[in-house]
């Protein structure tokens, strides 16, 4: 069994359309993974996105909206959580992916990102099955069931706006983008 927690109405329409004019236009870096360097490395064998640059007061208020639904994410995992981190905002453009892995809490993970107890996927760009304007296509967040039983996976289909929570150390991808642009935000509770 995969433990998934959906919260539809994380971010209204009017936030969430605000945030993705903010993340169109602003510029970005490479995303990094963590594991060889402490700082993490870009290998884009791994993983192919784009982590966009913006303000601070963007920054602080997702964490803000993280901050006040903690409890409702605690009580579902049956779990005490502690900070959170600093959100990633990410742009996935055609041909970008993130292979099959797992954020933390296994000892399969020597860094900082042990320490993640819970991962956290914000969902602001619409997924369609067709090329249509301002949505994007494949693109999917798979959730992998444990190895210790039948082999699952999970596609995770969420509306704009939707937090998706789960382990972190279930592991996930995210499937080449065959079209369009695919924006989401991450964060871990530690």
């Amino acid at each position: 069994m995969i433990d998934v927690l959906t919260i539809p109405d994380f971010l209204d329409a009017a936030a969430r359309d605000d945030l993705l004019a903010q993340l169109r236009l602003a510029d970005g870096d490479a995303a990094t993974v963590y594991g060889r360097e402490a700082a993490g490395a870009v290998e884009s064998h791994v993983r192919k996105a784009t982590r966009v640059l913006v303000s601070p007061e963007t920054r602080d208020r997702v964490i803000c909206k993280l901050v006040e639904r903690k409890g409702e994410i605690e009580e579902h995992f049956v779990i005490t959580l502690g900070e959170c981190e600093e959100p990633q905002f990410l742009r996935y453009q055609t041909g970008d992916f993130f292979v099959a892995h797992q954020d933390g809490n296994t000892p399969l993970i020597y860094d900082q990102s042990r320490f993640r107890k819970i991962s956290i996927v914000i969902f602001l760009s619409p997924q369609s099955a067709e090329p249509a304007p301002d949505t994007y296509s494949g693109g999917s967040l798979i959730l992998h069931g444990p190895y210790s039983g039948p082999h699952v996976r999970l596609p995770v289909a969420a509306a704009p706006g939707a937090l998706v929570a789960f382990r972190a150390e279930t592991t996930h991808e995210v499937t080449p983008l065959t079209h369009g642009e695919r924006y989401t935000i991450v964060s871990w509770y530690r």
